[in-house]
């Protein structure tokens, strides 16, 4: 069986449903395919900066949070292990979700415009040449343009041939569980992040309605010992031990964004393409924009003819790249400070420029020298 549309997506995420909302909002036939069910667990920590919810209501409108909101605080707390290195308050609240709601929600919203969404279709084969996606029970979906975003795990972008090795090198593995909130010692109402668990990354702890999201990110090379390193994180908070709490993990884009993002009639958005911010590994508000970004490249190659590749990784290296090459060279600097003089450097570098760095994470000022940033 083959459906035809003017646009297939592969992934339903953040990504996805940006680009259908765009894309069905002009009036275009689109599709999206995911190999799950909505709604579905996803792990996240589930924190919204302020570019984030701005690009969410440009994308979908005001109100696109309502009902969807679990969490606001502008208290914030960053740790070396058990030294406190940095606190203070945050100029614009950090919002934090369940991504099981939001996700939903976004795509309630692009299928309200009128895209088509198939739900366990799990996308076995891309033919980036004949703009095609093949699922695991044998149908075809064709459009005119692919976008691919299929998470980390892509098929779209193995199909693309992106190198694999270098793709590899800049993984990271996350690990994360949920308890119960009255498992950790003390009342935690805002975001907390450490220091000095893994090498080069970090764990957090972010509060929710229904407990406390604890996990740990870091960097895949050498092949650390990911359950020994998260045994050692549970243990220092006081909940090795706990029964029946699941461990959720997965690979994460952390450095290893695609300078060619396409190929063919397909474009890869969101994880697939490597779009994460390489400090703290923030991916939501860059898989909404790079989503948003493929959707607007496909709009204009089809009203005026044209390949849409090209102008697409353009307007990345323009808008985004500049912030993922800064926020790079951040965390090896503020890593080498750790592993070379300690978390006491670290702790001041990070408390002196706390108030910048933090108008940085929501995007106010740029990564690159905190000046001002202003976004398209």
């Amino acid at each position: 069986m083959t459906h035809e549309y003017d646009v297939v997506i592969a992934g339903a995420g953040p990504a996805g449903s940006a680009a259908a909302a765009v894309l069905a909002g002009r009036g275009l036939s689109v599709a999206v395919l995911d190999r799950r069910e909505f709604p579905r667990n996803k792990l996240c920590g589930g924190l919204l900066t302020w570019k984030t919810r701005q690009i969410l209501e440009r994308v979908f409108g005001p109100g696109v949070l309502d009902g969807a909101t679990d969490h606001v605080s502008d208290r914030y707390e960053i740790f070396h292990r058990d030294r406190l290195l940095a606190e203070g308050r945050s100029p614009e609240p950090f919002v934090l979700v369940k991504r099981r709601i939001l996700d939903l929600r976004l795509l309630e919203l692009a299928r309200a415009r009128g895209a088509a969404f198939f739900p366990n279709r799990a996308v076995a084969e891309c033919r980036p040449e004949r703009g095609e996606l093949a699922t695991a029970g044998g149908e075809v979906f064709r459009g005119r343009y692919v976008i691919g975003a299929d998470g980390a795990g892509s098929v779209v972008r193995k199909r693309l041939g992106a190198d694999r090795e270098a793709w590899r090198k800049g993984l990271a593995g996350a690990v994360e569980i949920l308890v119960p909130r009255e498992a950790l010692p003390g009342a935690v109402d805002h975001p907390r992040l450490y220091a000095g668990f893994v090498d080069t990354g970090y764990g957090w702890v972010f509060p929710n309605s229904d407990g406390m999201v604890v996990g740990l990110c870091g960097l895949m090379r050498g092949k650390p010992d990911y359950p020994r390193l998260l045994r050692d994180f549970l243990g220092f908070h006081g909940l090795l031990g706990m029964r029946g709490v699941a461990v959720y993990g997965h690979p994460l884009p952390y450095g290893n964004y695609l300078k060619t993002p396409y190929g063919g009639r397909a474009l890869l958005a969101g994880d697939a393409g490597g779009f994460v911010e390489p400090l703290l590994g923030e991916g939501i508000f860059y898989a909404l924009t790079t989503g948003r970004y493929a959707a607007e490249a496909v709009i204009e190659a089809l009203d005026r003819g044209g390949e849409p590749g090209p102008a697409y990784a353009r307007r990345i290296r323009r808008v985004l790249v500049p912030e993922f090459r800064a926020a790079n060279a951040l965390r090896w600097t503020l890593f080498a400070l750790l592993r070379g003089a300690g978390p006491g450097l670290m702790g001041g570098a990070v408390r002196l420029f706390s108030g910048p760095l933090v108008q940085a994470v929501h995007g106010l000022r740029s990564y690159r020298f905190l000046l001002p940033k202003t976004w398209d």
